[in-house]
This record gives structure tokens, sequence and C-alpha cells, in this order.
């Protein structure tokens, strides 16, 4: 696993990116229910001028490419070339599709030869739950680009670079397929996909321009559903496991997977139910050696619950080109970095809004995007529950909001307190300073605030002693601040909020309600 380019944090990156993604066009020939597309349109195609300067400053220093997005890739005009200019520079290609125009022989005899990674969008194993999913799309449609994909494998599978072709399955899980997975598997295995890769469903909540669409999808999300999620991964790892495909868990699913089994009563129920769901998805596998199945399960959902914690790498080395020339650092964060027809790259690259991200990556305060993110692997760029289990193994010191050690000066509100006469929180205005006494030893100063105050993003910084920036916003319920070296009696906190609230009836300017603070020790 990668892990950061870097052990001394520094906001700036030396080199370009080593992995980027381009969005060649955001057209797209079909109407997916759970894509902007259903409900949106869009209609462009990355500009030349906007690829030849990625061409010229980028992609020389890039070791693999992501041609994907919100559209069709094969549908863009320049695919093959920004294909060929990969394969001139020994750059590895992914792209993921629908698969609808590798009906064109000539089209897939050159993603195959040159040893492209294609990734087909597959979110379904029969036709009644995939055209559900995809209605412009027909079943048999898959099933026969499947075969073609397998026919030309087989013809230029000596060749040197198709030696590197991989074919791996997109699967969006929802209520409406997610009983399809073990049938994806075995799909997956007979014409020799080596991955598949699931994603949860997101932007349900998304303001929509079609009411039909929120209500469709109103009911698709499986957060809640571990009767339907349990079983069907179980099974699915199981013949996973033993055709040796790579299927990942996404974090939000790991605890729907043992909930399954926590409400079995006692040891002997759950270890009942995990053998008949692991046995289930055997039934299509020989028997012999299902202990060793079994234990490749196991150790698969406990390599994702325990992994280890590491920060997110993409700010330095990932960079995601949107067909109108937006920047951003992946494919997740919707944050814009900046734009190619107004900048240079070297601008955006280590401009502000990138050592903004770098520096909140650095000081342990992913945004909530960052957070829940299913990609990048640990602390930001996985779970809730792997953030908190790195914070779980800090020593806590609380400190009283009435202490004579703390001193909540310029910028704060009076202390509210309970109807028991207890200390509740204090109200910050858009800029306020704390002074506390420095605690040998301690690593991090904990807030703990309140985000459903609000229900917007409220980003803010704030400074220890003058010195750097710690970005942080009002998306968690605590905000870590590393300390680092403190020389003096005294810790100065300076913060300061983008934004501040004017409640009805209350005349003061609201910016963040601090309801604890913490020393953090190691």
């Amino acid at each position: 696993m990668k892990k950061m380019h870097n052990k001394q944090f520094n906001e700036t990156a030396r080199d370009n990116p080593s992995h980027i993604w381009i969005e060649p066009t955001d057209r797209c020939n079909t109407r997916c229910i759970h894509c902007r597309h259903y409900y949106s349109n869009f209609g462009m195609d990355m500009p030349d001028e906007i690829y030849r300067k990625i061409e010229a400053q980028v992609l020389d220093g890039a070791t693999s490419l992501d041609l994907i997005g919100y559209g069709e890739p094969l549908l863009a005009k320049n695919f093959e070339k920004i294909f060929e200019d990969c394969l001139k520079r020994n750059i590895e290609v992914h792209t993921t599709t629908n698969g609808i125009l590798l009906k064109n022989d000539a089209l897939l005899e050159k993603i195959v030869r040159g040893g492209m990674r294609l990734c087909l969008s597959i979110d379904g194993a029969r036709a009644e739950t995939f055209e559900f999913v995809r209605p412009h799309i027909k079943w048999s449609w898959m099933i026969e680009i499947l075969e073609r994909i397998k026919k030309c494998r087989e013809v230029f599978q000596n060749e040197p670079k198709a030696k590197n072709f991989l074919l791996r399955f997109n699967f969006v899980a929802m209520r409406q397929n997610i009983g399809d997975l073990p049938e994806l598997v075995r799909l997956a295995d007979k014409y020799g996909a080596r991955a598949i890769f699931v994603m949860t469903l997101a932007g349900v909540e998304e303001p929509a321009s079609s009411a039909s669409w929120r209500e469709k999808m109103s009911e698709q999300p499986l957060k809640n559903s571990p009767e339907l999620v349990s079983p069907a991964f179980l099974q699915a790892l199981a013949l996973a496991a033993r055709a040796g495909i790579d299927l990942n868990v996404p974090p939000s699913f790991r605890s729907l997977i043992f909930e399954g089994a926590e409400r079995r009563r006692g040891v002997a129920g759950r270890i009942k139910y995990y053998t008949r769901m692991i046995k289930t998805g055997l039934l299509y596998a020989k028997r012999k050696g299902a202990a060793k199945t079994v234990r490749k399960v196991f150790e698969s959902l406990r390599f994702a619950n325990d992994i280890a914690i590491q920060k997110c790498f993409y700010p330095w080395n990932d960079a995601y080109f949107a067909a109108n020339g937006d920047v951003f650092p992946c494919c997740v964060v919707v944050e814009k970095m900046g734009n190619l027809n107004a900048q240079d790259w070297r601008e955006i690259w280590n401009g502000l809004p990138y050592r903004n991200l770098r520096r909140t990556i650095h000081g342990w305060n992913p945004t909530a995007v960052c957070r829940y993110c299913g990609f990048a692997p640990g602390i930001n760029g996985g779970d809730e529950r792997r953030y908190a289990k790195y914070f779980s193994k800090f020593q806590r010191e609380n400190i009283s909001l009435e202490a004579p050690n703390i001193n909540f000066s310029e910028g704060f509100y009076p202390l509210e307190k309970k109807p028991d006469g207890s200390p509740s929180h204090r109200w910050m205005s858009k800029r306020g300073c704390l002074l506390l006494r420095p605690k040998k030893g301690a690593q991090f100063l904990r807030l703990l605030i309140n985000p459903r105050c609000f229900d917007d993003l409220n980003p803010g910084l704030c400074r220890i002693n003058g010195g750097a920036p710690h970005y942080f916003d009002n998306t968690c319920e605590d905000i870590n601040i590393p300390i680092g070296d403190v020389s003096g009696d005294c810790i100065e906190i300076n913060i300061e909020m983008e934004k501040t609230y004017q409640p009805v009836n209350d005349a003061r300017d609201l910016a963040l309600p601090v309801r604890g603070v913490q020393y953090l020790f190691a």
C-alpha cells in the first residue's frame, strides 16, 4: 500500500502528480438511475487547448491515468489520442465504461492490444436488476459485450502489451441489486474479470430537477439494511476467495456485515449464521477446501477493519481534470483547486486551495467527504471508525469550561449553562482567542463542538502562538489541533471562522459552539 511520499509535512508538492484523472467528456449515451445524467443534461468534450496543457505540463510526470468522469469516456472524440499519448510514455491507463461502444471491434481491439485496465459498470447479474439501474441498456447487450471481450483477449493474448490487459467490474450497491452480488462474482469468474469494486449509493439527497427521481431512489440506500448486506457479502466473499477475485468491502458496509450476525443469539448462533452464509456462497464451488475459504473470508474482513492508519496521499500525488478545465484533488472531493482556462498548472498545483487541503490532512481534521471516503486508505480516506480508533489510543484529560487554567478571551460569549447550573458550552463569534496553560507530553488539543447546530459547512482556521494555520470545518464533532513544541507558560489559540449566523430573536453573531476542551497524550 502506498504511503505518504514524505514523512515530514510539506504544504507544497515538489513533483507533478504520479496519478491523474481526466474527464474527456461529460456526455453520456445512457441515463442510469443513480447518476446525475438521469435528471440533468451535460454536453461537452474536453477542449483541445485544455488537453494540450495537460499533455505539455502534467502528463510526463504521470505513471498511471484514469479516463473517467460523469460522462461515458468512449464517447470522447480524443479518447484514442489520449490513450496513444499514454502508450508512448508507458503510462498505465484505466477507464470505466458502460460498455455499449465496445461493440465496435476496432476500438475493442485497440483497448485489448494496448493493455488498458478496463472497468465495466455492471450493477446487476440478472436482466431485471440490471435494467432497473441502467434502463437504456439491455442485459443481453452486456452479455454480448462480455463475450466479445473474452474472444478478443484470446486472439491477442500473446502480444506483449495485451498481457497487461485487465478486466474488472464496478457495482453500485443498492436495495434493488444487492442480492445479485454473489451471482456477479460467478459472472466475473466466467469472463475473466479479476476484481469487483463495490461502491455505496451516494447523491440521493442532492437537489434534483426531478421529484420522481428522488422518490424512486429514496428507498435504495442500504445503510440501515444489515439483513440484506450481510448474507450477500458473506456469500460473495466466499465465492471470490475461491475464484481468486478481489472483492472490496466498502467501509460503511463492514459493520452491517457483522450486525447481521449480532442479531443471532449467543456465540453459537453467530457461528451458525456465518457458516450457513458462507456455505451458501460455496454452492457453485467444490466443497473441498471450504475451511480454507472461510478463513480467507474472515481474514479479508479483519484486514478491512484493522488496516493500518495512515494519511491520505492524494493531495500530493493526484489531480483530477474535469472536461471544463476545473481541477480537483481526486474523484471524490468536490472543492475546486483551480481551472486550467484561467490559471497555469504550477499555479494550481501549489496554490492556496491545494496547500489548505494538505494542511487539513496533515492536521488530522478531515472534512466530512474525506472522513467517509472509501477509496484512499487510512484516516483521511477511511471510515469514521478507523479515525476514532486512532485517537482512542490517546489518553485524555478534560479541561473544565470554568477551570482557572483556561481563558475564553476576546471573541467568546459568556458561558451558557444547563437548567441544573452545570456548564454547557461557549459560543464563539467569527474570531475568538483561547488562552490556556501547556501540558507536558500533550500532542493534541481537542475542541469538542456541536456540528448539528448548523446545516451547512463552516470552514475555519486556528493558529497556535501565531504559527502556521490549521484548517478544519464544522462537519466533525471534534477538532484536533496538533500542539507541537510550545515554549513559555501560555498557549494562545486564535480561531477564525468563515461565516457567522444570527438566530431569530438573538443579536449575537454565532460561529462555533465549544462544549468541551481536552488534552490528548500519546
